[in-house]
């Protein structure tokens, strides 16, 4: 191998190139024997022990080489597999957070949209009840005119019948029963002013608080 070797850079294979070559891959090189010029056995005999320590050594670099390639070899197959168990448990959970997202935005918007019913609910009812209360209050005001004209009606009418029949004619006790009618329609229509001013209190106080 080593004789090829040298004829594959076209170099001879001659003693000197051989023991060069055997310094170079780190062979222990025995002493060769002092040989006379001329001598050919020798010389080949010298070549030969050259050449085996050569092959011995390169057959030995090719098994750690080979050994080395087979564990660089099963540590890429122990990598790729890592690689793909990691790729595999990111996509899972990848797959598991974006369902997760999904199922939260559904009830934060199921919960939005609940919220949006019950405040148009809530706001409906105080309108009816606005309403219910203005109406109320409407028709209180309503009749509170009806009772102070009709009560004004009968404070003239007295007045009159008291101014033109009875003045300066009429007992005391009647004239007086007559002030007291009087007086007493006059209070009725205070208090019904009155609760007509607390009425509209109440309305401007729940018409503030919406």
């Amino acid at each position: 191998m080593l004789c090829a070797l040298l004829r594959g850079f076209k170099v001879a294979p001659s003693l000197p190139g051989c023991v060069m070559l055997g310094r170079l891959l780190n062979l222990s090189v025995p002493p060769l024997p002092h040989l006379e010029k001329g001598t050919d056995v020798a010389t080949q005999r010298t070549k030969t022990i050259l050449l085996e320590i050569a092959n011995s050594r390169l057959k030995q670099i090719e098994k750690e080489y080979t050994q080395k390639l087979a564990k660089s070899s099963q540590i890429i197959a122990e990598l790729q597999t890592t690689i793909s168990s990691l790729k595999e448990e990111t996509s899972r959970l990848q797959l598991a957070a974006e369902r997760r997202l999904q199922d939260v935005t559904q009830k934060f918007e199921d919960e939005k949209q609940q919220l949006i019913r019950d405040n148009d609910r809530a706001i409906k009812a105080l309108q009816d009840e606005l309403e219910n209360r203005s109406n109320q209050v409407r028709c209180a005001e309503k009749k509170l005119q009806h009772k102070e004209l009709e009560s004004q009606e009968q404070i003239t009418y007295i007045r009159q019948e008291y101014e033109t029949k009875f003045k300066g004619l009429m007992p005391a006790s009647l004239r007086q029963e007559l002030e007291d009618t009087i007086s007493s329609l006059k209070s009725q229509v205070n208090f019904l002013q009155k609760r007509a001013s607390i009425l509209q209190e109440e309305l401007t106080t729940y018409q503030g608080r919406r």
